[in-house]
């Protein structure tokens, strides 16, 4: 029996441990220690691959530790996206493309957005961070297209308005999921939980990005990376419409 020790709690950091769960438990019968925040995450692991949460007690074979840190630096070293980096982490084989996490979750009928907005990041710095006024005038700019914003309790509410505009702020992640998958147009986000999971959902993302390492962009995005400070919304409607 493995025990697997991970100690983030951040979505999109989470995700792309999945792969590497799901491999160790294709190899053994894996127990995992994680952050509480992580366990909504958790939950969409297959249950076909019974992993659990530690449980009191100890008779492991072996316990590994997964370590955020040396991660990213690998990541640095070898331009390797996250998911890769974590088996390499742990001494596996690398996929040589970025693996994808298998999930499980119900499914829901949710409103067709044609485009959901993630303006929202718990962790990015002040410099890649789209201005409210540029998300707000994406949306004037296109009167004729439904948008959804999702955010957490934390963020701001009513960050953008309009006739055009739905807000879905601490919803249920599997409504938020569905919401994604739905989309008739993708997902417009910054670096974030939900341009994470867009990844491993397949729904199509225009990623605002400045991040020139491999780690946390989503590998399938289409990346707009202009200096986001600067970064106008008539540049960003250009790329939707198919002009680059």
């Amino acid at each position: 029996m493995t025990l697997l020790i991970y100690r983030d709690g951040l979505i999109g950091d989470f995700l792309g441990v999945i792969p590497i769960m799901i491999e160790l438990a294709r190899q053994d019968t894996l127990q995992v220690c994680i952050h509480p925040e992580a366990e909504l995450i958790f939950q969409l692991i297959p249950q076909k691959y019974n992993i659990k949460l530690q449980e009191m007690g100890s008779g492991f074979d072996r316990v590994l530790e997964l370590d955020i840190n040396k991660a990213f630096e690998l990541s640095h070293r070898h331009n390797y996206h996250m998911t890769q980096s974590y088996y390499a982490c742990l001494g596996l084989p690398v996929p040589e493309k970025p693996p994808v996490a298998e999930l499980e979750y119900e499914l829901m009928e949710t409103p067709g957005y044609d485009y959901i907005l993630a303006p929202f990041s718990r962790s990015l710095p002040p410099q890649e961070r789209w201005p409210r006024e540029q998300w707000q005038r994406l949306t004037d700019l296109m009167p004729d297209k439904s948008f959804c914003i999702i955010g957490h309790e934390r963020d701001e509410r009513d960050f953008v308005t309009g006739s055009n505009i739905s807000q879905m702020y601490n919803e249920p992640l599997v409504r938020v999921i569905n919401t994604l998958r739905n989309s008739g147009k993708g997902l417009i986000s910054v670096v974030s939980g939900p341009s994470h999971l867009a990844f491993h959902l397949g729904v199509k993302n225009y990623l605002l990005t400045n991040q020139t390492m491999t780690w946390g962009n989503n590998p399938e995005a289409i990346q707009i990376s202009d200096h986001i400070p600067d970064l106008k919304a008539e540049r960003v409607t250009g790329i939707l419409h198919g002009n680059s």
